[in-house]
């Protein structure tokens, strides 16, 4: 099954500590594409024929991204907004998606326990995630349980620690290797609670 990942992290190789580690520990796999948007398009303006050809060529498709002011980093929405038009991605003869998998995985900073109604950040990540799911499910693919890793920031002497933060990163890229590598079948039950 040929997966696309699509990165979108501004400093992959330079700073990040979590998506670094995520997205090495599945570079070498077989059937799999990355692409680092900040990498490729530094000024945001996409080849839209190159990367929808991409799509196509694709079985499944995984977002993987810091969870940035509660959404996706402002170049996976602007390669969304640009990529995925009408009559390609929706519409009368935009089913070019349909039938193929789709994953979020994400890194969150904050703890668990600040999304929720009653902490900090009032709402749980699956509500936070939901228009990526409306995404999925206007594109017709198929959505699955998103991979989402907590307190995946590191501040020295202020959040967590370097090994702290490493140990997550790597326990989240096992998640992220056994989903690309298993058969993909089902779908995420519509009903289901999306609560992390």
């Amino acid at each position: 099954m040929n997966t696309l990942v699509v990165v979108a992290h501004p400093s992959l190789d330079e700073t990040s500590i979590a998506n670094r580690i995520i997205v090495d520990r599945i570079r070498s796999l077989s059937q799999v594409t990355i692409k680092n948007l900040h990498q490729e398009y530094p000024s945001f303006t996409f080849k839209v024929d190159t990367e929808q050809d991409a799509l196509r060529k694709a079985d499944s498709v995984v977002f993987q991204f810091p969870f940035y002011w509660y959404s996706v980093p402002g170049i996976l929405k602007e390669w969304m907004d640009q990529v995925l038009t009408y009559g390609f991605a929706y519409g009368s003869t935009g089913d070019k998606l349909k039938g193929k998998h789709f994953l979020v995985s994400t890194t969150v900073g904050g703890p668990v326990d600040a999304y929720c109604e009653s902490g900090y950040n009032n709402y749980t990540i699956g509500d936070l995630l939901k228009p990526l799911r409306q995404m999925s499910n206007l594109t017709g693919m198929v959505y699955h349980r998103p991979i989402v890793s907590h307190g995946m920031i590191f501040i020295p002497n202020v959040y967590n620690t370097r090994e702290e933060v490493e140990g997550r990163a790597r326990e989240h890229a096992e998640k992220l290797h056994r989903y690309i590598t298993a058969e993909k079948t089902e779908a995420m039950p519509s009903n289901q609670l999306l609560d992390f």
